[in-house]
């Protein structure tokens, strides 16, 4: 492609993702603000909270996103050599056009942009197994702490339940382990793959796919560990483990509920509140917040960072 035209076409994306993501930001806030009537509500139910517990929240942040670009730098081992600064900025600004897009569906592809040209069809492939990874780190904690949510799941866990849960998670893990083995079965029984795979000498290999899911438990543990202190900066109490396992299946629903890419923050708060039922009406907008404030602490405050990636990409760089 001509240089020039390529440039004016980066511009152009550079420009659009910046419109759209204010647009985001702005219409997530509104919907916010809609919901519980008025911020300064919301700024008075917090003043009075430890802000050391707010700081600690934020200060987790950075451990969170450098978590996963070690993920991505563990995942292109063997495809695309790059340093952790490198993958970090790959994770961000993959996170920023995400951001400007329904359900961040353009994550993956801002991710590959930083990519050299011929490495960018294997970087999508390899982001997927990484998200399978996180995917199946939510579902297999939330299955188990589900046995300490408010004591209401005890019926439901026999010596039978337990070993029908070490079996799944045998399963899900041999699955995500065995990823390329399953794809090249599937391909065997007549379905066709050929567009989608990659060669298995740029797969990750045993060991790293174990470390992938390994930072993967770290991350989601991190994330776990900000939403809990939040909880406690909101005036949220209770039982660490029954804290806990709440907050594991408010983040499998998140995961799995269709409605999150369409309005997201109120979806967020609303599956809080529906988790978190008897939390007392007098703690229903602390509830609701935390969520709010993970999302900006997590996401927008990050997606930001990584739009001055974006910003300062160059035509030469993404044309490689």
């Amino acid at each position: 492609m001509d240089t020039p035209v390529y440039r004016r076409l980066l511009l152009a994306l550079k420009v659009g993702i910046f419109i759209f993501m204010s647009f985001v930001i702005y219409r997530r806030l509104a919907s916010v603000q809609s919901f519980v009537g008025s911020l300064d509500l919301f700024i008075q139910r917090f003043s009075g909270g430890n802000i050391a517990l707010l700081a600690l929240a934020i200060l987790l942040m950075p451990l969170n996103w450098i978590l996963e670009a070690v993920k991505w730098k563990i995942l292109l081992k063997h495809s695309s050599r790059v340093t952790l600064r490198e993958a970090l900025r790959s994770v961000l600004g993959g996170l920023s056009i995400g951001f400007a897009t329904p359900a961040r569906v353009g994550e993956f592809a801002g991710r590959v942009m930083f990519l050299h040209k011929g490495e960018r069809v294997d970087g999508i492939y390899l982001s997927a197994i990484g998200g399978i990874a996180q995917s199946v780190v939510t579902f297999l904690v939330a299955l188990f702490m589900l046995r300490f949510y408010s004591g209401q799941a005890e019926a439901f866990f026999s010596p039978y339940s337990y070993v029908g849960f070490a079996a799944l998670a045998f399963v899900l893990i041999a699955l995500y382990i065995s990823f390329e083995q399953v794809v090249s079965w599937l391909h065997h029984l007549g379905l066709r793959f050929d567009s989608y795979i990659i060669s298995t000498e740029k797969t990750p290999h045993r060991n790293d796919k174990w470390l992938v899911f390994l930072t993967s438990f770290l991350r989601y543990s991190v994330y776990v560990l900000q939403y809990y202190l939040l909880l406690r900066f909101a005036g949220i109490d209770g039982r660490v483990f029954e804290l806990i396992s709440a907050i594991s299946l408010v983040l499998f629903l998140q995961s799995v509920s269709p409605l999150i890419p369409l309005t997201d923050l109120t979806v967020r708060g609303g599956i809080a509140l529906l988790v978190f039922h008897d939390c007392g009406a007098e703690m229903t907008l602390g509830v609701f917040m935390v969520p709010v404030l993970l999302w900006a602490i997590n996401l927008l405050i990050p997606a930001i960072a990584g739009y001055f990636f974006i910003f300062n990409l160059h035509a030469d760089d993404t044309a490689q």
